[in-house]
């Protein structure tokens, strides 16, 4: 067994690493699409005018699935007190912004005093999307994620922040409200020195509100990771290249939440 990482399997949980009664992971929740969507048509794509949107069959449509496998009793049990938890917490997260007033302030509520289960199983749900976006990137399982998002550890090693999603906001300034919802997929910073990873960051986008979601390395993770899963590795690093001489806009910057 590895010590930060295990290797990573196609069929098995990306969560546990369990090879029986493997099921999908929603990238966003089937109720958080049908609570903003209800019944109407759905498209998927990136809405930068560039490339083609595709039609979704509804909630439930595999193309809102991660490719990555997780088992039964991850899916279910071991997770579900997260999930729950998250919906209670967006729903707050939405009044808020519905309000005026800063997301953040979330926190200030007595069930999500520091350290509290309520807390903990906010970052243990973003701590498993994490976990399936690596995963979904053949990445190998990091075990510290993977065992506080099964509740196994309390210890928290997610970071988050909450803003307007800037996609949605300059679709509302042309056509007022409208219906959105969308994941930011995976992103790995690089070092420029030892050019080895430093972490890992997402971001799920509900309506008008943004969730960016991250952990960090130490130095020695990064060597790990470079050292024993190095086709992972350099994936990463061809993507760092890539950005280094095609580098993103101000804007592009924006809506990635960087």
């Amino acid at each position: 067994m590895g010590i930060f990482f295990e290797p990573y399997q196609a069929d098995s949980c990306c969560l546990c690493g369990s090879s029986e009664s493997l099921t999908g992971e929603h990238k966003i929740k089937a109720s958080a699409l049908r609570k903003i969507f209800g019944k109407d048509a759905m498209v998927i794509g990136n809405f930068d005018g560039e490339r083609t949107l595709r039609s979704a069959q509804g909630p439930k449509s595999q193309a809102f699935h991660f490719s990555a496998r997780m088992c039964s009793l991850c899916n279910s049990t071991r997770t579900q007190a997260a999930d729950h938890e998250f919906d209670r917490f967006h729903a707050l997260v939405s009044s808020l912004l519905s309000e005026g007033r800063d997301p953040s302030l979330v926190f200030n509520f007595p069930q999500y005093n520091f350290g509290s289960e309520a807390y903990l199983n906010i970052f243990r749900y973003f701590s498993k999307i994490l976990c399936c976006h690596v995963a979904e990137s053949s990445g190998p399982r990091p075990l510290e994620a993977c065992e506080f998002a099964m509740g196994k550890t309390s210890r928290n090693i997610v970071f988050l922040y909450i803003d307007i999603d800037p996609t949605y906001e300059a679709y509302r300034d042309r056509f007022v409200e409208h219906q959105f919802a969308g994941h930011g997929g995976l992103i790995v910073p690089f070092d420029s020195k030892t050019q080895n990873p430093t972490g890992f960051r997402s971001s799920i986008s509900l309506g008008a509100v943004r969730y960016i979601f991250w952990v960090k390395f130490n130095a020695m993770i990064g060597i790990v990771l470079r050292r024993f899963h190095y086709e992972f590795w350099r994936k990463c690093e061809a993507a760092c290249q890539d950005a280094l001489k095609n580098p993103l806009s101000k804007e592009q910057r924006h809506r990635l939440g960087l």
